[in-house]
């Protein structure tokens, strides 16, 4: 449309084959751009090159053939320019018409769903930033565009321990909004009838496989802190399913012990017994955990941010408070790689005997 607007500003003066050439040239150029910018920004110079290109040729071709072309009178180039530039008005509304009912009308209903799922993970996960029992805790989610199920949450017992925990559901959306709500329901529902990790984990396993769909799962990391313990040493159970291995900063010798445990996620897998791990922390030690979301971002060459990444980070800034490390952390997976799934970090230090 926009070839017939600028031959109707000129009076209709330029020959119709002239016209047509550029109007079909600049229209396929406007696609290309569009579907390089929103598929592959990457390999823009394609479509910049191939318009440089094209314009030589259209414009040596038509240099050639100027000759042979017929002039039409001001009188008749603007009646056809503004015919053109109202038959392609109509079909332009025509096209968005039917791009209404059809993908305009799913793309509000992902929106929707998104929002509500956005809504969803703020209520179910909030940022957990507190001292208790002798630990200072710090959690939080970063949802990603398209919204998964991540949750860090932290529950305190009858019997003194403390469950700290991170779950990402798979799958994104609504969905996995919806899945998350209810496993953070059971889990504080089962708890105080279950206080252990291998229990909870088993119970969740036989819930969650009524509750969701088929290709769903869920893949965990539990702490429970007990009460008993050294004068300088705390005892926790950890469990994982799933998950990438749990990191310990020890604080006395400022290096960091990957702990991983092959296990099945949950609600994958029918009659699947866990298992838990023991370990002894010491004041000032720090235990992370951080999602797939986080440690699978990638930078522009295809590099991901990694459990090596992460631990330089924890080990350039291992006194600063808990805010302060996840901040660091956030900020350099954020200024060089790209969040493709939400990214969570919980980070635990024993500052005192629980």
């Amino acid at each position: 449309m926009i070839g017939f607007i600028v031959d109707l500003f000129q009076l209709g003066q330029k020959p119709i084959v002239t016209v047509l050439a550029w109007t079909l040239f600049t229209g396929l150029m406007a696609v290309g751009y569009l579907l390089v910018l929103t598929r592959a920004p990457r390999l823009i110079f394609l479509p910049i090159a191939a318009h440089l290109v094209g314009s030589w040729i259209i414009a040596s071709s038509l240099h050639y053939v100027s000759s042979m072309q017929v002039h039409p009178t001001i009188e008749s180039g603007v009646k056809i320019a503004a015919v053109w530039v109202l038959s392609l008005s109509l079909l332009a509304c025509a096209f968005f018409l039917v791009f209404i009912q059809g993908e305009g009308r799913q793309s509000v209903r992902i929106q929707t769903a998104l929002a509500l799922a956005h809504r969803i993970q703020e209520t179910l996960v909030p940022p957990i930033d507190q001292q208790l029992l002798g630990m200072e805790i710090y959690g939080a989610s970063v949802p990603s565009d398209k919204v998964g199920g991540d949750l860090v949450d932290v529950v305190q017992l009858r019997d003194g321990s403390v469950i700290a925990y991170v779950a990402d559901i798979a799958g994104h959306g609504l969905p996995a909004g919806i899945l998350m709500g209810m496993l953070k329901t059971a889990v504080h529902t089962q708890l105080p009838d279950v206080p252990s990790l291998t229990g909870m984990f088993q119970r969740l396993n036989e819930v969650l496989p009524a509750l969701k769909e088929p290709h769903m799962y869920a893949t965990c990391t539990a702490l429970r802190i007990l009460s008993s313990g050294s004068e300088n040493s705390v005892a926790v159970e950890y469990a994982i399913a799933g998950q990438p291995p749990l990191l310990h900063v020890s604080a006395s010798s400022c290096r960091i012990a990957m702990l991983s445990d092959e296990q099945f996620p949950i609600g994958l897998i029918a009659d699947v017994s866990y298992r838990s791990q023991e370990l002894a922390v010491q004041n000032g030690d720090l235990l992370v955990i951080a999602t797939d979301g986080l440690l699978d971002a990638e930078n522009a060459k295809g590099e991901p941010f990694g459990l090596e990444r992460l631990s330089s980070l924890l080990l350039e800034g291992v006194t600063a408070s808990l805010a302060e490390i996840a901040d660091r952390i956030r900020n350099v997976s954020r200024s060089g790689y790209q969040q493709v799934d939400d990214q969570t970090l919980m980070l635990i230090r024993f500052v005192s005997r629980v």
